[in-house]
């Protein structure tokens, strides 16, 4: 008996559904393959099966649902479908299709279709789209097989505006990888099909070229579709190269939410319907309900009646834009904000190597992130604190051109400055400040400036100027208590004990919140000291009672105990003097004060007319007296070691900047890992010369010290030697802050 079944694009294939009643035998001899144009339409996002690129005008996840019917429900298909976009480059489908006809006796016909798609945007107005196709087709029980196809597609978008409406044109290849259906017949076993199988009927290829407008404000959406039929086919296997077929719609919205639809498809059937459409409805953001209905006799007699179509469709989640927003947000705002503070948490850590590498990395990957500017200032502050100078220059040099606007610009050349000041460069230094007092004068950064002039002013000897200078410091600012010290040393050499006793009063009275504003502090308690044991009329008890507040952890500990023992040993107490010497004997056996206190116990055992003790006491003071702390050939020697590793030290700068400024492939941190050991061996040979030159300051500070001492331990026999006037005081000059760590 002759067979007639018309077939709805399913997959990459058609969708068989059948259009006559009769099939005579399991053979596959189909003689018209149509396109599905009841579900989905070109310029709709499930419309995988006229071209696979249209699935990327989706702009966020849709599910639709549909089912086609015949009034009596013997010819019927369902489908769902989802597509999800990733960005803005890619968009993924799948849709699962199932067809069904049933006849008198029983029998029917189905396929289970499930259709995989990709939508590639190539640029901003062409898409690229393939999908695969799996095929179930189930031949009134008597042949099951699985079969496979692909189609490809492209979809161009040259206009799209509020003005003018959005056009959409189309152009797809179907079936280009054919699905193969056995024509065997029955062995009663499912069979897996492929192109260039033996005995298989290969389904044709075919041409779509698609239409869709949409404008007027969005009332009007206009959709056409021309298919050339059996573009590829084998004439033996029936069909006609080339047939056309067309197809149109028309959908006019009434509202916004509310459309009517005249069609006509290419089946031949003209078709009526309506569409509605809620947006944010719960979990929804789109809801839309679309019913089509015709009657198949009204073109040609196909004796199924009325026939028609609903559609449920729905989106949810973010759109593309939000999610790309999301995206850009997280890569620009929360990923560099991450890195950030991490790089932030090495710089605190005191990992400045590594914090100079994570300021550079997210400087070079995140140039435009809202902190580059205090990320350049931080990574140029931890190559200064590993003593790169040079490699700081060239960050805050480029700062400065790069960052013009940035509040931040002040600090930048302060910073400049800073260093030629901690390199005893101080003729640059002032030639700085004088520019930075006419440029920024009303910033932040001048009191900084100040601070660090006044300082320079001070090491030269023009205590006026420095006092002058350190005065503009307001209280609260971070140099405030660093400024008053060096106020109150300065007054304390131009014989302005009032004034000195005021400054250093000031810092005592004010509370502090860190190791460095404890030491200050415990310094200028020491100072007062001295102030009140040296006065022209001596205050013991006030000296001792400062002396005796100075915390043991304090670096001036050891000179607040030799000042005790003196106020003791004024006071006629030698047993209680000579307590405080010998801690400081026992306890701190490398303090440069340990000469001293062998010369207040020598004293002590002197009024004590213990002369055996006092003559062992005082030949231990004159011994540990007699030579420099540190000797000029240990300078010299140590002097010119640091200058060998300095030079080698100053290329290795330029590298590690370099490093710094790229990104970090796995090739740069391979080169940052082999650079660590010479980093690291060459800066702690740095610190240590920084120590030793620190001791060498000491010595310098204490050689009028040891003059004293020598002379005061040269009159053993002289029972009633007074003793030095006043205790050592071997902190009388300003400490050298590093403002690095106040920012």
């Amino acid at each position: 008996m002759m067979l007639r079944t018309s077939f709805f694009k399913v997959s990459a294939i058609g969708l068989a559904v059948v259009s006559t009643s009769l099939f005579a035998d399991a053979s596959y001899t189909p003689d018209k393959y149509q396109q599905n144009d009841w579900f989905a339409e070109f310029g709709r996002n499930t419309a995988m099966y006229v071209n696979p690129a249209s699935i990327s005008e989706a702009d966020q996840l849709e599910f639709s649902t549909a089912i086609f019917s015949t009034t009596s429900s013997e010819a019927s298909q369902e489908y769902v479908s989802l597509t999800y976009p990733i960005d803005d480059k890619h968009t993924l489908g799948i849709s699962l299709f199932e067809n069904a006809a049933s006849f008198k006796g029983g029998e029917s016909y189905s396929e289970i279709a499930a259709q995989f798609g990709y939508a590639y945007r190539l640029f901003h107005l062409l898409t690229l789209g393939v999908d695969l196709s799996v095929l179930y087709i189930n031949q009134f029980d008597d042949i099951k097989q699985l079969t496979v196809g692909a189609d490809v597609g492209l979809s161009w978008n040259p206009l799209e505006s509020s003005k003018y409406g959005y056009l959409l044109i189309g152009v797809a290849v179907q079936n280009l990888l054919a699905p193969a259906v056995s024509k065997a017949d029955s062995d009663d076993k499912f069979k897996f099909v492929f192109m260039g199988a033996d005995n298989t009927y290969k389904i044709p290829a075919n041409l779509n070229l698609s239409l869709f407008y949409r404008g007027f404000n969005r009332l009007l959406e206009f959709k056409a579709e021309l298919s050339i039929l059996n573009l590829i086919h084998n004439s033996k296997e029936g069909g006609k190269c080339c047939d056309l077929e067309m197809s149109f719609s028309l959908t006019y919205y009434l509202s916004s939410h509310f459309g009517i639809r005249a069609r006509f498809t290419k089946e031949g059937n003209p078709v009526l319907g309506a569409t509605v459409n809620f947006k944010d409805v719960s979990i929804f953001r789109y809801l839309a309900l679309d019913l089509d209905m015709s009657h198949d006799d009204l073109w040609a007699k196909k004796n199924r009646g009325f026939v028609w179509a609903t559609k449920l469709t729905t989106r949810f989640g973010d759109t593309r834009e939000e999610k790309i927003g999301e995206e850009r947000y997280r890569r620009l705002m929360i990923e560099p904000e991450n890195d950030y503070h991490a790089a932030e948490s090495l710089y605190l850590n005191r990992q400045f190597l590594e914090a100079a590498y994570a300021f550079g990395d997210i400087q070079t990957k995140y140039p435009t992130f809202r902190l580059v500017d205090q990320v350049a200032f931080y990574k140029a502050k931890s190559f200064e604190n590993l003593r790169m100078h040079k490699a700081a220059r060239e960050i805050y040099r480029d700062a400065i051109k790069r960052y013009p606007q940035s509040n931040l610009l002040a600090k930048y050349h302060f910073q400049l400055m800073n260093m030629d000041y901690k390199e005893g460069k101080y003729t640059e230094a002032l030639n700085k400040y004088q520019i930075f007092a006419q440029k920024f004068g009303k910033s932040d950064a001048k009191a900084d400036a100040d601070y660090v002039a006044g300082q320079i002013k001070f090491e030269q000897g023009l205590y006026k100027e420095s006092i002058d200078l350190h005065a503009s410091i307001p209280p609260g600012n971070a140099n405030y208590l660093y400024a008053r010290y060096t106020m109150g040393i300065a007054n304390s050499r131009m014989s302005k004990f009032d004034e000195a006793e005021n400054c250093f009063r000031a810092i005592t009275e004010l509370p502090v919140s860190n190791k460095s504003e404890r030491d200050i502090q415990n310094a200028a308690k020491v100072k007062l000291g001295h102030l009140f044991f040296s006065a022209e009329k001596p205050d013991i008890a006030a000296a001792a009672q400062m002396y005796g507040q100075v915390q043991k952890e304090s670096p001036v500990f050891d000179e607040a105990m030799l000042g005790i023992a003196w106020a003791f040993l004024k006071v006629n107490k030698p047993d209680e003097a000579m307590k405080y010497a010998k801690w400081i004997i026992n306890n701190l056996p490398k303090s440069i004060i340990v000469a001293e206190a062998y010369l207040v116990i020598g004293y002590c055992y002197m009024i004590k007319k213990n002369y055996r003790e006092a003559l062992d006491a005082l030949e231990e003071t004159i011994k540990s007296t007699e030579q420099p702390i540190v000797s000029v050939a240990s300078r010299d020697s140590a002097r010119q070691a640091f200058d060998a590793i300095w030079s080698q030290y100053d290329s290795i700068q330029v590298l590690a900047l370099d490093l710094a400024s790229q990104l970090p492939t796995p090739r740069v941190e391979s080169k940052r890992k082999a650079l660590r050991p010479t980093i690291d061996k060459l800066h702690q040979a740095i610190e240590d010369f920084a120590k030793f030159f620190q001791r060498a300051i000491q010595s310098d500070r204490f050689e009028s010290n040891r003059k004293r001492i020598l002379d005061d331990a040269g009159f053993p026999l002289s029972p009633c030697c007074p003793g030095p006037s006043r205790p050592y005081r071997p902190s009388n000059s300003p400490p050298l802050e590093d403002l690095g760590d106040l920012e």
